[in-house]
């Protein structure tokens, strides 16, 4: 596989402004030919719930259009489970078009911050999960070691990764038949909910 790599975010603040970065970088890697983008990030802090339903949060119609010219989009859930202030899901991930991603553990519990639906529109999601406990990951303190954490952002790119091998065997594949077929080979397939689709 090739990768692009883009950072949108302001690790010092959540501004607006980082949703304009998101939707660039979005632009930029379709310009590059992307099949599949992955995105490890989440915004709610200037939404209400109520904007929540598919169509509203800039990065939710962004992503739409991406998947509609071709891209699979992959996005965390969220980590806000238990947060009083917003406990749902976070913007792009109410897309319909995108693959959310909710977090599980080893043993396939779910994880105790892995966002909820539905979304206001009552559509369920996260749509999947996957390991978001006890990831092996790179260490950020030290280029040479690794570390463990948790968080729907570990748990999306496994998604898409799945995602990859699947265009890998069978490139004809559209990011929405990639989608129905994650959800249709999940283990809860015939009982999804909103707690790990």
């Amino acid at each position: 596989a090739s990768v692009i790599l883009a950072m949108t975010e302001d690790t010092g603040d959540e501004t607006i402004v980082e949703e304009d970065n998101w939707v660039a970088a979005v632009e930029w890697v379709e310009a590059g030919g992307a099949d599949l983008i992955t995105s490890s990030l989440g915004y709610y802090y200037w939404y209400e719930y109520a904007d929540l339903d598919g169509d509203t949060a800039l990065v939710t119609r962004a992503a739409d259009m991406a998947v509609g010219r071709g891209m699979g989009v992959f996005t965390s859930a969220g980590n806000e489970r238990g947060n009083e202030e917003w406990p749902h899901l976070t913007a792009p991930a109410d897309g319909d078009s995108v693959v959310a991603v909710g977090a599980v553990d080893l043993s396939g519990n779910l994880a105790v911050f892995s966002s909820p639906g539905p979304t206001y529109d009552g559509r369920i999601k996260p749509d999947v999960a996957a390991l978001g406990v006890s990831n092996h990951v790179a260490s950020y303190h030290d280029d040479h070691s690794y570390s463990s954490a948790n968080g729907t952002s570990f748990a999306a790119p496994q998604v898409a990764g799945v995602a990859a091998l699947m265009l890998e065997r069978i490139p004809t594949l559209t990011p929405m038949q990639i989608r129905e077929a994650l959800r249709e080979t999940a283990s809860q397939a015939a009982r999804p909910d909103n707690d790990m689709g």
